[in-house]
C-alpha cells in the first residue's frame, strides 16, 4: 500500500512538474537606455517591447508559453554597462532574447556575442556589422541599413521631394561620432554623384551651444541644402533656434535622424522647426496595419507612437516570435538566429529581410525610409521609399 501510494505520489509530482515547465514563461530581455541622453528613445523602446508582448500574450504567446520582458537600463550606452547588461540578463535571468532599438553602437557586441544568443538591434553603424563579422556573430542582427546608405537615401530623398533648392550645393554640420561622420560621408557622396558641390563642411563636439562662426560660414556658403547630423537632441535644437535668428536664405535644412525622436518634441511644439526637415528608416507605414498600430499604440499609452523606433522595435519582438515558432525551441539559439535569417518578416515598418551580412538593405521593397518635413507643428511624412506622398513647404 505504501509502495503504490509513494509510486502514485511521484507520478503525480512528475507531472505537476511538466506543467510547471509548460507554464514558465520565455523571457524577453530588454538591454534599453533608460536613463541619460538617450532616455526618450529607451523609453520609445519600452513601450513597444511590453506593447509587443501583450500582443503575444493576447494570442497564446509563444510555443504555448506566456512572454515576459525584462528590462536592464544601459544608461549612456558605455561598456560596463553593457557587460552588467549581459551578466543580468542572460546569465541571471536566462533571457531568450536580446531586443532594443539600439544598444552600445559597438560595445554590445563583444557584451552579447559570446554567449551566442539571438540579439536584434539597430545600431546602424557600419563598424558595428564589422566587428560582428570579425567576431563571428551569426547571432547578432541589424534591423535596418547602415549609416553610409542612411546619407546616401536622406539626400536621394531631398531631390525627389520637390523642395526648390535656390542651388545645387550642400552643406555638412556634424557631430564627431562615427555615425555622424559616416552619414554625412554617404550624403556627400550621393550630392557629388548628382551632379552637387559640398560648398561647406564641418565637424562639431557635443558640448556645441554656440553656433555663431558655424552660421556665419554657412552664409558666407549660401548652400542650398544644410545637413545637420548628431544624435544629441540638445545639440539639434540649439543649432536650429540659432539658425532661425540668422538663416541661409532659401536654404533646406534638413537635422538627420534626431528629428524623428522624441527628444526634439518640445521644439517642434514651441514652433522651433517650422519648414525643418528630419527621416527615418525606422517609421510605421500610412497604410492600413500602420493605422492600426497608430490606434494600438493610442489605446495603450495615450498618445501618437514616435515615428523612430517604436515600430521597429515592436516589429523585432514579432520576428523573432515567427523564428520561435518555426525553429520549435526558444532555447536553440542557432536554429532561432538561422530562422531569424532566412524570414522575410512582414513588420509595420516594412519587411525585413537580411542580408548575408545580417542587416537590411534600404529600399521601397524592403523597408522604406521615410522623409518628413515639420509643418504646422507636426511630422508629415513627404517621401516615403521612392515615392512622393505630400507637398513641402519652402523656408521663409
Amino acid at each position: 500500500m505504501k509502495l503504490t501510494y509513494f509510486a502514485g505520489a511521484m507520478l503525480a509530482a512528475g507531472a505537476m512538474s511538466q506543467m510547471a515547465a509548460a507554464q514558465e514563461t520565455i523571457k524577453i530581455g530588454a538591454p534599453i537606455p533608460l536613463t541619460g541622453y538617450f532616455a526618450a528613445d529607451g523609453q520609445t523602446m519600452q513601450e513597444a517591447v511590453d506593447l509587443a508582448a501583450a500582443d503575444l500574450n493576447a494570442e497564446g504567446g509563444v510555443l504555448g508559453r506566456q512572454v515576459e520582458v525584462v528590462t536592464f537600463d544601459i544608461g549612456d550606452l558605455t561598456p560596463d554597462k553593457l557587460t552588467a547588461a549581459a551578466a543580468n540578463l542572460i546569465e541571471r535571468d536566462e533571457v531568450s532574447v536580446l531586443i532594443n532599438g539600439y544598444g552600445g553602437m559597438g560595445p554590445d557586441i563583444p557584451a552579447f556575442c559570446p554567449y551566442g544568443i539571438p540579439y536584434i538591434h539597430n545600431d546602424a553603424v557600419s563598424s558595428v556589422v564589422d566587428l560582428a563579422e570579425r567576431m563571428n556573430c551569426g547571432a547578432i542582427f541589424n534591423a535596418s541599413d547602415i549609416d553610409v546608405n542612411y546619407g546616401r537615401i536622406v539626400f536621394e530623398q531631398m531631390l525627389a521631394s520637390g523642395y526648390d533648392f535656390p542651388s545645387e550645393t550642400l552643406a555638412l554640420v556634424h557631430g564627431d561620432y562615427e555615425w555622424d561622420i559616416n552619414v554625412a560621408k554617404g550624403m556627400a557622396e550621393a550630392a557629388e554623384a548628382a551632379g552637387w558641390t559640398v560648398v561647406y563642411e564641418q565637424e562639431v563636439p557635443y558640448d556645441t551651444v554656440e553656433w555663431t562662426n558655424v552660421i556665419g560660414r554657412l552664409n558666407d556658403a549660401k548652400p542650398g541644402l544644410i545637413h545637420f547630423e548628431a544624435l544629441d537632441p540638445s545639440v539639434a535644437t540649439t543649432f536650429m533656434s540659432q539658425l532661425a535668428l540668422d538663416p541661409v536664405p532659401g536654404a533646406a535644412l534638413n537635422i538627420g535622424y534626431i528629428g524623428a525622436t522624441p527628444g526634439v518634441d518640445d521644439a517642434i511644439a514651441q514652433g522651433q522647426a517650422e519648414g525643418v526637415f528630419t527621416f527615418t528608416l525606422n517609421a510605421h507605414g500610412t497604410d492600413e496595419a500602420g493605422a492600426a498600430f497608430e490606434q494600438e499604440w493610442m489605446d495603450a499609452y495615450d498618445a501618437e507612437p514616435p515615428v523612430s523606433l517604436a515600430a521597429a522595435v515592436y516589429d523585432m519582438v514579432h520576428l523573432w516570435a515567427a523564428a520561435v515558432e518555426t525553429a520549435g525551441d526558444d532555447r536553440d539559439f542557432a536554429a532561432v538566429a538561422e530562422q531569424i535569417g532566412a524570414l522575410d518578416f512582414d513588420g509595420i515598418a516594412g519587411t525585413y529581410a537580411f542580408n548575408d551580412r545580417n542587416f537590411i538593405d534600404s529600399s521601397a521593397e524592403t523597408q522604406p525610409a521615410q522623409l518628413f518635413q515639420i509643418q504646422d507643428g507636426k511630422r508629415v511624412p513627404v517621401v516615403i521609399g521612392d515615392e512622393v506622398v505630400a507637398p513641402v513647404t519652402a523656408a521663409e
